[in-house]
């Protein structure tokens, strides 16, 4: 009877400290899906853009004193210290001025010229990259002194006036938006008491803002966000839930005394953008085909070494088969309860993605395709089983077991690929033609590592991104099942042959 052995070698495999590990590790490992999960959603911005620029004169004449206040921050509205600004005139006399910014990512840049036409060249150098730009010539800038005037461009939005309005990436959500505030009061003064106000428009309707006084809204209309008491700051607006596409956000910045001096528009959805369902079914087969497939037959040859090939060659198989048990039995439970073991592990990972998956996609696995997948990690489990008990009846030492599997491990997983472009060769093809597709399947059949591979090429009909009949590369469900059966199967009765007529 080969019930009482195998019930006593899968309590003993189950329990043993490796197997325990090797559980643990696996269903760690199913946790590592969380950060794919962020496929397919909006990304915040993140590119290096033309910072705001505010510009004032303080003298008699527009060239005296022309003072330039920019800011650098990270998409959340972090301020980016020791950024470089360098502002060149050139004209009849070149004058440059460089600083930095400070901890807070303000640059303040003040230039003397004297009263003549001058191009004005603006440069921004940060670690991720160099922005120049064209500025006005002062001269050009009728405006009185110390009065702000907003030049320059602006990443995210702008707005209009001498304020400027931008949207950043809220640090603990990354599907919403708040609202970062630039402007300085008169002759680069902190602006104090300055507040910002907004209103939630349900749909466009004809609303457009078109620079200071020209927005829609009296302050009256709008409700407050806060009060701007530094040069730089950053709000965050309720914003309804259930708004259509066409809801606009606007926002305006009033000074002490109630004047409009800034203003911006944004939709809703910019501002609140839903989170993007996932497509969970091919996210779980890059997963499933990469992660488990490089894991899964590293954990069965560990656990298949420590459960019986370990025992096989040092000798203490011998002292088990001096109880009431046969050969045959002894195998058969060793493999089986060796299986048993890591195919249930399997499983529950498996169950543990489709739950991760549901919590932050909001959709399970198509069941068929979980019990697919399931099936293909019992034959993976299975076939590398198989083939570490049958080295150990092959191999005289430990050392050389555990060699011998590595190196196994390593050309089934690792250098594969070279397997694949030398038969893709052989068959006429170049890299990324259909012959070398040809090639990849028929390479995952001798391959027990890629199996998983071959499931998901025949159940989502697609590999790579590239959508494909794949009958007519030879990936059909009679082959796959035979394929499965054949690893399963074979390397356990070469095993079991030589653990009970060789021995």
């Amino acid at each position: 009877m080969i019930i009482r052995p195998f019930l006593y070698d899968f309590k003993k495999t189950i329990t043993s400290k490796t197997v325990i590990i090797l559980v643990a590790i696996i269903l760690l490992i199913s946790l590592t899906i969380i950060p794919l999960t962020s496929i397919g959603s909006t990304s915040p911005p993140t590119g290096l853009g033309q910072a705001p620029i505010l510009y004032y004169h303080d003298g008699a004449s527009p060239n005296t004193g022309n003072h330039y206040l920019t800011y650098f921050t990270n998409q959340y509205g972090d301020g980016i210290n020791g950024a470089t600004v360098t502002i060149t005139f050139q004209g009849a006399r070149n004058y440059t001025q460089t600083t930095v910014t400070n901890s807070s990512g303000l640059a303040f840049v003040t230039v003397n010229a004297p009263n003549a036409s001058y191009s004005v060249m603006f440069k921004e150098q940060l670690p991720g990259g160099e922005l120049s730009t064209s500025l006005p010539d002062p001269a050009s800038i009728h405006s009185p002194s110390g009065v702000i005037t907003r030049i320059g461009g602006g990443f995210g939005g702008g707005g209009f006036g001498d304020a400027s309005i931008q949207a950043v990436v809220d640090k603990h959500n990354s599907s919403k938006r708040d609202i970062q505030v630039f402007y300085a009061a008169a002759f680069g003064v902190v602006p104090s008491t300055y507040t910002l106000y907004y209103k939630v428009v349900s749909s466009f309707g004809g609303y457009s803002c078109k620079g200071t006084g020209g927005c829609p809204f009296n302050y009256t209309d709008m409700t407050s966000l806060g009060n701007l008491n530094s040069y730089l700051d950053t709000f965050d607006p309720t914003i309804p839930t259930g708004l259509n596409q066409t809801a606009q956000v606007y926002f305006e910045l009033f000074s002490q005394t109630k004047t409009e001096v800034g203003s911006a528009s944004f939709s809703a959805f910019e501002l609140r953008q839903p989170r993007q369902p996932i497509m969970s079914t091919g996210i779980a087969s890059f997963f499933f085909s990469g992660v488990f497939g490089f894991f899964i037959p590293l954990m069965a040859i560990i656990g298949s070494y420590s459960s019986y090939g370990k025992d096989r060659l040092t000798g203490v198989l011998e002292s088990v088969l001096a109880r009431p048990v046969t050969k045959r039995g002894l195998a058969m439970s060793r493999f089986l309860s060796t299986v048993l073991s890591f195919t249930i592990a399997s499983a529950a990972a498996v169950g543990v993605v489709d739950l991760l998956l549901n919590s932050v996609g909001g959709s399970f696995l198509d069941q068929s395709y979980a019990l697919a997948i399931i099936a293909g990690l019992a034959v993976e489990v299975a076939a590398f089983t198989g083939l570490i008990f049958l080295l150990s009846h092959l191999l005289k030492s430990t050392g050389a077991l555990l060699g011998i599997s590595i190196v196994l491990f390593l050309v089934l997983d690792f250098f594969w690929s070279l397997i694949i472009l030398l038969l893709t060769f052989l068959l006429g093809g170049t890299s990324g033609s259909a012959v070398a597709l040809q090639a990849t399947f028929l390479s995952y059949y001798a391959n027990p590592a890629q199996f998983l591979s071959l499931i998901n090429v025949y159940v989502l009909q697609s590999s790579s991104g590239v959508l494909l009949q794949s009958s007519s590369y030879g990936v059909t469900l009679p082959a796959v099942i035979l394929d499965g059966i054949l690893w399963a199967v074979l390397p356990f009765i070469a095993f079991l042959y030589l653990a009970v007529k060789r021995d």
